[in-house]
C-alpha cells in the first residue's frame, strides 16, 4: 500500500486528503507493533506489494480487521461481494487486465455514478484515471483484496480477458484479416487506423532492430496514460520534433513532423478525444475544465524523463488540437562545431563571439535551428569568469552556469524589461530569445554598444533583411551601422539517406538554371535517396543546416547609413565575399549531402548578376 492518497474534495463520496502512511496508522490505533511493521516494510521494500496484504501474509492482522480499519478511517464503505450480483453491461465497463491490475470491480452504476470495489481506495491516480475512461463519477468503497481476486476469477472468466484479444494497428483498407497481425504504421500510404471496440485501447511499442521499422500494437484495454506513453516513445523512436494531435469529425488524427515535414501516422477513435486531451492537460498541469481558450504548458513524462516535452492546446471546430513539441536534451551537443559551420565561416562567428562587444543576429524562419545555434555560441562563451544571462520565451534548454529568464506577459514582464533588468546584473554576455519591437531593439543595441556581448533572432529570410527591419522598426542607422558586428542567416534542409543514396540524373541547363556557376557544373555529382524502411520510404533521413554570415565590414556602413534596400546591401555584401544561401545550398548539393529540389524549396533564388557592378550607394 505505501502511502494511501486521497483524491481532494469534490465528487461526491470522495474522501478528504490523507497524507499519512497506514503503516503508522496502524501501529498509531495499535492494530500491529512497530516490529511488525518493520519486518512487513523490509518485504515490501525486497518484492513489492501492498503494506496492508503483506502484514495480513504475515499472521499479525487479520483481513476483516484490515478492512473495519481501512473503512473507519478513510470514510469509505465497506462491501461484500459474495452478496452482489454483476451482469455483462456493468462488467463490460472495465477490461480485466485493468481489475487484475488495480483490484477494483465495478459494483453499481447509476446515470452519472460509478460505485467501485477497490482494495486501495484511495489511489488517486487511479479514481482520475477511471473518471475520464468512463465519464462517470466514481465512489469508491472498500473489499477485502482476496473477495476482490475471487470476484475477478468467477465473474470475468474467459470471455472478459482483455489480453486475450489484442487488435492491431492496421491500414485504411480495413481488411479484417489483418486485425491479428501487427503492421508497421508507415508501410502504406495510408494513416494506421483500428476499430475502437468498447473499451479503451492500449499501444504497446517495439522496434525492430533489424529492419528499423516501428511496430505499434494497440490492444483494446488500456488508458489515455498508455496511449500517451506509446505515442510519444514512437515520436522518441522516429526521431519526431512534434506530435500533432487534431480532433476531426469521426475520428483523431495523429500526425508527426520528421525532418520538418507533417506525416499522418494513426487515426484514433474519436472517443478517445477527450480522455487523451485530460491526460495532457494533467501532466502540463494546465485548466482541465477551460475547453474554450487556448492553453501552454509543459510536462515531463516519467518514462522519458531526457525529453521536455512543450504542449500547446488550441480549441478548434471538432474539439481542442494539441501539439507537442519534443525537446531531446539527451541528443543535444550544442557545440559550435556540430553546426555544420565550413572551417571559414566558423572563423568568423568566433572571431565576432571573441570581441568584448557588439551584437550578433541570428535570422531565419521558425523552425530554421536559431535557438540551437544561439546555444552553442552560448555554450562556447559559458566559461567561470562571465556572467551570462539570457531572457527567453521560452526556455527551451536549460544550459548549467547560465542565468535564463522566462517572460511572462500577463503579468508585465517582457523581452525589453527583462533587459532593463539585466543591465543592472553586471552581465558579460546578453541573449534576448527574440527582437520583436522597436523597444527591444533600442536597449539591445545600447547594450551592445557600451561592452556588452549580445546575442538575438530576428525572423527575417535572410542576414540583408535583419538590418533593413531594424531600420523599419525605427532604430537609428547610425545604432545599427556600429552595434552589430555579424549576422548569420540560417535554414535546415533535409538530407539524402545514406541508406539508399543514388546517382541523379540532372542536366547542365537545370544546374545553370538554379545558379550553379560554370565551375561548379563539372564538379557536381547529384544523389538523391531511392527510398528504404530506414527512410520511411522518402529518400531523406536527417537534417542538415546552411548558413550565410555577414560580418558587417566597412562597405556596409555606407549602404546601412544610407538606408540601402535589401538587394543593395546583398549584392554590396556579395562583392566583398558574402555567400549566399542559395550558393551554401548548391555547395551541399556538390557534396552531396542533399538535393537540389531540397534547395529550391528552402531557399530563395538570388539574381544578383545584374547588379554585382553596381557603385555604392552615396
Amino acid at each position: 500500500m505505501g502511502e494511501w492518497l486521497q483524491c481532494e474534495d469534490g465528487d461526491e463520496g470522495t474522501p478528504p486528503v490523507i497524507r499519512e502512511r497506514v503503516g503508522h496508522q496502524l501501529v498509531e490505533a495499535k492494530v500491529v507493533s512497530s516490529d511488525d511493521l518493520a519486518q512487513a516494510l523490509v518485504i515490501q521494500k525486497s518484492e513489492g506489494g501492498r503494506l496492508g496484504s503483506i502484514l495480513v501474509h504475515m499472521g499479525v492482522l487479520p483481513e476483516a480487521t484490515l478492512l473495519e480499519f481501512l473503512s473507519q478511517q478513510y470514510g469509505v464503505p465497506t462491501v461484500e461481494l459474495s452478496t452482489c450480483s454483476f451482469d455483462h453491461d456493468l462488467l463490460s465497463l472495465l477490461p480485466k487486465t485493468l481489475v487484475q491490475q488495480h483490484l477494483v470491480v465495478p459494483v453499481k452504476k447509476t446515470a452519472s455514478r460509478l460505485t467501485l470495489a477497490m482494495a486501495d481506495p484511495t489511489n488517486a491516480s487511479l479514481l482520475d484515471e477511471l473518471r475520464f475512461r468512463t465519464g462517470l463519477h466514481i465512489t469508491p468503497m472498500v473489499a477485502s483484496e482476496s473477495d476482490i481476486r475471487t470476484t475477478i476469477s468467477q465473474a470475468y472468466g474467459q470471455t472478459h480477458n482483455g489480453s486475450a484479444s489484442k487488435q492491431s494497428f492496421v491500414s485504411g483498407n480495413g481488411d479484417a484479416d489483418q486485425k491479428a497481425s501487427e503492421v508497421s504504421p508507415l508501410s502504406s500510404s495510408s494513416p494506421a487506423t483500428f476499430d475502437r471496440g468498447t473499451t479503451m485501447p492500449q499501444i504497446g511499442a517495439s522496434a525492430s532492430s533489424a529492419s528499423h521499422t516501428h511496430t505499434f500494437t494497440i490492444g483494446r484495454d488500456a488508458s489515455a496514460v498508455d496511449v500517451v506513453n506509446a505515442l510519444v516513445q514512437q515520436a522518441i523512436e522516429m526521431d519526431a520534433s512534434d506530435i500533432h494531435v487534431e480532433p476531426l469529425e469521426s475520428m483523431v488524427r495523429i500526425r508527426f513532423r520528421l525532418d520538418g515535414v507533417l506525416r499522418p501516422i494513426h487515426n484514433l477513435p474519436k472517443d478517445l478525444h477527450q480522455s487523451l486531451l485530460a491526460r495532457l492537460k494533467i501532466l502540463s498541469d494546465l485548466d482541465i475544465a477551460e475547453r474554450r481558450l487556448p492553453q501552454d504548458g509543459r510536462m515531463k513524462i516519467d518514462e522519458f524523463p531526457q525529453v521536455d516535452i512543450r504542449v500547446a492546446i488550441l480549441p478548434c471546430l471538432f474539439g481542442e488540437k494539441a501539439v507537442l513539441r519534443l525537446l531531446n536534451q539527451s541528443g543535444l551537443a550544442l557545440h559550435l562545431t556540430n553546426l555544420g559551420l565550413d572551417q571559414p565561416d566558423l572563423d568568423r562567428v568566433i572571431s565576432a563571439l571573441e570581441n568584448p562587444y557588439g551584437m550578433i543576429l541570428v535570422t531565419g524562419p521558425t523552425g530554421s535551428g536559431k535557438t540551437t545555434t544561439l546555444y552553442s555560441a552560448l555554450q562556447y562563451l559559458n566559461t567561470p569568469h562571465m556572467n551570462i544571462v539570457t531572457v527567453e520565451d521560452p526556455v527551451e534548454f536549460q544550459i548549467q552556469g547560465i542565468n535564463q529568464l522566462q517572460i511572462h506577459e500577463e503579468i508585465g514582464l517582457s523581452f525589453s524589461m527583462g533587459l532593463r533588468s539585466f543591465l543592472r546584473q553586471d552581465p558579460d554576455v546578453m541573449m534576448v530569445g527574440e527582437i520583436r519591437d522597436r523597444e527591444t531593439a533600442k536597449i539591445a543595441i545600447q547594450a551592445s554598444l557600451t561592452g556588452h556581448r549580445v546575442l538575438s533572432t530576428l525572423h527575417t529570410m535572410n542576414g540583408p533583411g535583419a538590418i533593413t527591419r531594424l531600420l523599419d522598426m525605427g532604430v537609428e542607422p547610425f545604432l545599427v551601422s556600429s552595434a552589430i558586428s555579424l549576422i548569420i542567416g540560417q535554414r535546415l534542409v533535409r538530407k539524402i539517406c545514406q541508406h539508399c543514396s543514388e546517382l541523379d540524373t540532372v542536366s547542365p541547363v537545370h544546374l545553370r538554371n538554379v545558379g550553379c556557376t560554370e565551375e561548379m557544373i563539372g564538379t557536381v555529382h547529384a544523389m538523391k535517396g531511392r527510398g528504404c524502411e530506414r527512410c520511411h520510404m522518402t529518400g531523406y533521413k536527417g537534417r542538415m543546416a546552411l548558413f550565410e554570415i555577414l560580418p558587417i565590414v566597412e562597405k556596409l556602413h555606407e549602404y546601412i547609413l544610407s538606408r540601402a534596400s535589401t538587394s543593395e546591401i546583398q549584392a554590396c555584401a556579395v562583392r566583398e565575399g558574402f555567400r549566399t544561401l542559395r550558393q551554401a545550398g548548391l555547395v551541399a548539393v556538390q557534396q552531396g549531402h542533399t538535393t537540389i529540389n531540397e534547395i529550391l524549396t528552402e531557399t530563395s533564388d538570388d539574381r544578383l548578376s545584374a547588379r554585382l557592378n553596381e557603385e555604392p550607394v552615396k
